[in-house]
C-alpha cells in the first residue's frame, strides 16, 4: 500500500511563513497596544489622582470654613441672654416677640439663610418661617434632641435627608443653658451638604463619584439622596476588592488625603477633622482618557510598521518561493512516514496477537507437558516483550513531531515492578549477571500516572545496564515519599558492574541516535534512541536523571518523578519478597488459569476480521465462556446480519484497519441503521492499531470499549462482564 498526499491538501510551507509572520505582526501589535495603554494608563491615573487630590483639598476647605463661620454663629447665637430669658420663659408673649426678632436677624447672618429653636419646656420646633409643630425627643429620629441637650457642651452635628426636597442637611446643634448651667433648650442651622456635592463634581467635571461617610461607613452625602436616607455603608457602593475604605480611612491622619488604584479607576480618600467625616472620590477609566495627542502619535507609528510589514512579506514570499516545492515534499514525507509507522502497528500486531493469543490458550490446558508449558512461558514472555519494543519504536515519530503526551490512569506498583522484571530477566540470556530488586514493604500499593511511560524509563535504563555489563550484578531500586498533600516523589535508581562510560562521553549520553565509545561497544546492538527517550519522559515528568560512572567499574543512573498520590496502602512485606524473588509473575499467571469464566450459553456475539487467525484466537477465547461465536471477514457482512436482525447478538467485536470498509465506518454504518437493536447494541472495538491515544478516538465514535491485539485474558475477561453477561439471564 502506498501512502501519499495530495498537494491540494497540503499547506505550502509559504503559507506557513506568512501565516507566521501575520501571527508574529498581531502578536507585536497586540503586545506594543497592550505596553502603550498600560503606560498611558499609569500616567493618566497618576494625573487623575493628582486632579482629585486639588479638589478634595480645596473643596474640604471651603466646607470647613463654611461650617466654622455657621458655628460661630450658632454658638454666639446660644449664648444670647435674651435667648435664654426667651428659652427659659416661653409663654412670655411680649418677651417671645423680641427674642423672636432677634433670632431672625441671626437668620439673615448665616450663609444657608436658615435657623431653628426648640425650647426644653413647651417643646415647639421653630424653622425658619414655618408654623411650628410639637417634637416629641422620644421617638428615634429625634435622637439628636436629647444627645444635643444632655450629652454636648458646646455644639455637635447630624445629617437629616429631606425627602420632600431631595436635599441632605447637616445640622449645627447647639445646646442653650441658663445660668445654672442646665439645658433649657436647642438652636442652630442647617447645611445643604447636596450643594456642596454638586459643586464639587461641577468643579471635577461630571467624571468622578463622591460621597461623605461617616467613622460607622454610613454614608453621609451623595449626589444619590436615597443613599444618604437609606443610610446605605459606603462599602456597599465602592466595592474594592481586599480593601476596606472605612479601614483605611481610619489610617488617615488629620487632613491627610490619599490616592491609590483599583481595577476600574482611580480613588482618592481624605478626612474632613471638623465633622470627623471622610470623604472619597472615584475617577473610572474611560475610553476618552485616550484621546490625547500621544495615541495619535502612537497610531500613526503602527501603520508605518504595517507598510514596513507588507513590503517585507513581499520580498521575502519572492525569495523564497523556490524553496516550496522541496517543502511540500518533505511535508509529504512525513505524513506518509506516520501513515506508515500507523500500518507497521497494524500489521506487526496481527501475527503478535495470533502468537501471544495461542499461546496464553495452550498454557491453560489441565496437563501440557512439561517441557511443552516452559517453551510457551518463554514465547508468551517474549511476545509481550516483543510487543513493548514496537510500543517503544512507534514513539520515535512522537518524539520527534513533538507530539508525545502523557496519559495518566491508575496503576499498581506490583504490577509494574513485575512487568519490568518478566521483561529484563529475558536479557540476562547466559551471562553470568545477577538481577536484583532493591525494594521495601513501605512502597504505596497504588498511584496515579503514566505507568507505561514509567515502565518504559526504567525498561530503557535497565535495557542498557545488561548490554554492557558481561558479568556481575544490575540492580533495580526504588523509593517513594509523599510531597505535600497530592504527590509522591518517586526515586529510581539503576546500577551495573559493566564497563562504565568514560568522563567525556557523559556530556553526550542523552543525545539522540548515538551511542559513546562506539569501537569498543561495535558489538553490541542499539539505536542510541533509549536514553533520550528516558530524559525526555523524566522532563515531562517534572523530574530529574543523573549519571554516575567509573569507566570500567561500573554505571548507575539515578532519576526521580512526580507522582499523583491514591492511598496510604502499602504494598506489605509478602508482596516485596514475592518480587524480590520474581516468584509474582508466576503467581499472576496462576491467578489467570484460576479465572472463572461463567457460562454465557445463552450470549451470540459476532466478531468481525478480515485475518482468519485472528478470527480463530477471538473464537478460542470468547468460547471459553461458552457463547455462540459467529465470525465474519468484512464490515458489509456484519452490516448484513445486523439489518436482517437474525441472529440478535448480544455485542459485536470489530477490527479497525480492514480492507475496504474500516471498522469505525462499519460501525457508523451500523448505528444508521437507526433500529432499537442497531443503536445500542455493544460494540468493542478489537484492533492492532493500539498507538497511545487511539482508545479515546474510538470511544468518540461510538464504540463502547477498546481491546487492544494481542488480545489479553483479563482485559477481554473484564470486557465480556461488562458488556455481555446478563445474571438475570443466567
Amino acid at each position: 500500500m502506498v501512502y501519499g498526499i495530495s498537494q491540494e491538501k497540503q499547506q505550502p510551507e509559504m503559507s506557513r511563513f506568512i501565516l507566521f509572520s501575520v501571527l508574529f505582526f498581531i502578536f507585536i501589535l497586540i503586545t506594543g497596544s497592550l505596553a502603550f495603554v498600560f503606560s498611558m494608563r499609569q500616567i493618566i491615573r497618576i494625573n487623575k489622582g493628582n486632579e482629585l487630590l486639588r479638589a478634595l483639598e480645596i473643596e474640604r476647605v471651603k466646607l470647613e470654613t463654611s461650617v466654622n463661620n455657621e458655628v460661630v454663629i450658632a454658638i454666639k447665637m446660644a449664648d444670647s441672654p435674651l435667648v435664654k430669658r426667651y428659652f427659659a420663659n416661653p409663654y412670655n408673649i411680649n418677651l417671645a416677640k423680641t427674642a423672636i426678632e432677634e433670632l431672625n436677624s441671626y437668620k439673615n447672618a448665616f450663609a444657608s439663610g436658615t435657623i431653628f429653636w426648640v425650647n426644653d419646656i413647651d417643646k415647639l420646633f421653630y424653622y425658619n418661617d414655618l408654623k411650628p409643630y410639637l417634637l416629641n425627643p422620644e421617638i428615634p429620629e429625634n435622637y439628636w434632641y436629647n444627645m444635643t441637650l444632655y450629652k454636648t457642651e458646646v455644639y455637635n452635628f447630624n445629617i437629616n435627608y429631606n425627602p420632600n426636597v431631595k436635599v441632605t442637611n447637616l445640622w449645627i446643634n447647639a445646646p442653650v443653658f441658663n445660668s445654672a448651667r442646665k439645658p433649657i433648650g436647642m438652636l442652630g442651622t442647617g447645611i445643604d451638604i447636596t450643594k456642596y456635592l454638586d459643586l464639587l463634581n461641577k468643579n471635577l467635571a461630571g467624571r468622578a463619584s463622591i460621597y461623605l461617610f461617616n467613622a460607622a461607613g454610613e454614608i453621609t452625602g451623595a449626589r444619590d439622596s436615597a443613599l444618604v436616607a437609606e443610610k446605605k455603608n459606603i462599602e456597599d457602593e465602592v466595592d474594592v476588592e481586599d480593601i476596606s475604605i472605612v479601614a483605611l480611612a481610619k489610617k488617615l491622619a488629620p487632613y491627610e488625603t490619599q490616592t491609590f488604584n483599583t481595577p476600574f479607576g482611580r480613588i482618592a480618600l481624605g478626612t474632613i477633622p471638623l465633622l470627623e467625616w471622610y470623604v472619597i472620590a472615584i475617577m473610572p477609566d474611560s475610553i476618552d482618557d485616550y484621546k490625547t495627542a500621544m495615541t495619535a502619535l502612537f497610531i500613526v507609528v503602527l501603520m508605518v510598521i504595517v507598510v514596513i510589514f507588507v513590503i517585507f512579506n513581499f520580498f521575502i514570499s519572492r525569495l523564497l518561493k523556490p524553496l516550496r516545492k522541496s517543502m511540500i515534499e518533505a511535508e509529504e514525507a512525513n505524513q506518509a512516514k506516520s501513515a506508515f509507522l500507523a500500518n507497521m502497528s497494524h500489521e506487526m500486531r496481527t501475527p503478535m496477537n495470533v502468537v501471544v493469543g495461542l499461546t496464553d490458550l495452550m498454557l491453560e490446558e489441565d496437563n501440557p507437558g512439561i517441557n511443552l508449558k516452559d517453551n510457551l512461558k518463554k514465547i508468551s514472555t517474549a511476545g509481550n516483550s516483543l510487543l513493548g519494543l514496537i510500543n517503544d519504536v512507534l514513539d520515535i515519530s512522537k518524539i520527534e513531531a513533538g507530539k508525545l503526551e502523557l496519559m495518566p490512569v491508575q496503576y499498581e506498583m506490583p504490577n509494574l515492578l513485575n512487568d519490568i522484571i518478566t521483561l529484563n530477566i529475558i536479557r540476562i540470556e547466559s551471562k553470568p549477571i545477577a538481577f536484583r530488586l532493591d525494594i521495601n514493604e513501605n512502597l504505596p500499593c497504588s498511584l496515579y500516572g503514566d505507568d507505561l511511560r514509567v515502565k518504559q524509563i526504567i525498561n530503557n535504563l535497565l535495557s542498557n545496564a545488561f548490554k554492557y555489563t558481561q558479568k556481575g550484578t544490575v540492580t533495580l531500586g526504588m523509593n517513594c515519599e509523599r510531597e505535600g498533600d497530592d504527590d509522591v516523589r518517586m526515586s529510581v535508581w539503576v546500577s551495573d558492574t559493566g564497563i562504565g562510560i568514560r568522563e567525556e562521553d557523559l556530556k553526550k549520553l542523552f543525545s539522540n541516535y548515538s551511542q559513546v565509545d562506539i569501537l569498543a561497544n561495535r558489538q553490541i546492538e542499539g539505536t542510541g534512541l533509549g536514553l533520550s527517550i528516558a530524559k525526555m519522559l523524566v522532563d515531562q515528568m517534572n523530574g530529574e536523571i543523573s549519571v554516575e560512572s567509573e569507566y570500567g567499574k561500573g554505571t548507575i543512573f539515578r532519576f526521580h518523578i512526580i507522582q499523583k498520590f491514591v492511598s496510604d496502602k502499602t504494598i506489605g512485606a509478602e508482596t516485596t519478597e514475592n518480587l524480590r524473588s520474581f516468584r509474582y509473575a508466576e503467581d499472576k499467571r496462576k491467578a489467570a488459569q484460576k479465572l472463572v469464566r461463567p457460562n454465557l450459553s445463552y450470549a451470540k456475539v459476532l466478531v468481525v476480521d478480515d485475518m482468519p487467525n485472528n478470527l480463530d484466537v477471538a473464537a478460542a477465547l470468547l468460547g471459553k465462556y461458552k457463547m455462540q461465536v459467529d465470525c465474519v471477514a468484512c464490515g458489509q457482512e456484519a452490516i448484513d446480519r445486523i439489518n436482517k436482525c437474525e441472529p440478535l447478538y448480544d455485542a459485536i467485536f470489530m477490527d479497525h484497519m480492514m480492507p475496504g470498509m474500516d471498522g469505525v465506518e462499519a460501525t457508523t454504518k451500523i448505528r444508521s441503521i437507526g433500529t432499537e437493536y442497531a443503536m445500542t447494541i455493544p460494540i468493542i472495538a478489537l484492533t492492532a492499531n493500539a498507538i497511545a491515544g487511539n482508545e479515546q478516538m474510538f470511544l468518540s465514535n461510538d464504540f463502547q470499549a477498546f481491546l487492544a491485539k494481542p488480545i489479553n485474558i483479563m482485559s477481554l475477561d473484564s470486557i465480556v462482564q461488562r458488556w455481555i453477561r446478563d445474571k438475570a439471564r443466567e
